[in-house]
């Protein structure tokens, strides 16, 4: 960057707010599908590095939205130290026992009915044969047959679906790339460097984060305004 050559620090490009690919073949499956407010806990060699709650994407490759693209720094960044496994549960709103609760009294009131027409009940249709095969169970299985630990198996999957983070996807699919100009060196009150008198130095040209939603616009919008009315 040419604004180097004025003796500013520049931080390095990184793709930011990135879907996420995965290494589980099953997500291809269910492209498309969007499962609403669920929770995502991330583990990094097995330690938790952090979560969050909201709506979630599937894609061919993998995940992506609004909460993932959110995440998705801090877990390319995690990945470089280590293998990456997000939990996905289903239901964040239910502790194991709720809805252990929730699935028995499936179970009991039809009891004649196949699993895979219960599992359905709970989770959305496209993630059913995903619910089985992960647990290795017969759909075709009728309810009254379904032994105690079978009914775990259920809950302690919905409650963390494992998915093997892959990486991220390149800059061409990225909602912006980190990286830029250190704020430091900028005066926020009129966006004038603090090493040239006479540049501005607004929007995408900063090293600032910010999450999804219209923050990238609202950022260059904002500082432009700012260097404008200043100069």
């Amino acid at each position: 960057m040419w604004l180097k050559e004025f003796g500013h620090t520049v931080i390095a490009s990184k793709e930011a707010l990135a879907p996420v690919a995965l290494k589980d073949k099953w997500v291809s499956q269910v492209a498309g599908v969007t499962l609403k407010d669920v929770k995502l806990t991330v583990f990094q060699n097995g330690k938790k590095r952090g979560a969050q709650r909201g709506d979630l994407l599937f894609t061919h490759f993998g995940v992506s939205g609004p909460m993932i693209l959110n995440m998705s720094k801090e877990i390319g960044e995690w990945r470089q130290g280590g293998e990456v496994i997000i939990a996905l549960d289903l239901f964040p709103q239910l502790d194991h026992g709720a809805l252990k609760q929730e699935l028995q009294a499936l179970l009991v009131g039809e009891s004649n009915k196949k699993l895979k027409t219960l599992i359905s009940r709970l989770v959305p249709s496209a993630l059913v044969s995903v619910i089985l095969d992960l647990t290795q169970l017969e759909g075709e299985m009728p309810s009254h047959s379904v032994r105690r630990e079978d009914r775990i198996k259920i809950i302690e999957l919905t409650k963390a679906i494992p998915l093997y983070v892959e990486g991220l996807l390149g800059a061409e699919s990225a909602a912006y790339s980190s990286g830029g100009i250190a704020p430091g060196e900028v005066n926020f009150k009129t966006m004038q460097s603090r090493l040239v008198s006479n540049i501005h130095i607004v929007g995408d040209l900063l090293d600032i984060d910010r999450p999804s939603g219209g923050y990238s616009l609202q950022l260059c919008w904002t500082t432009g305004f700012v260097a404008g009315s200043h100069i």
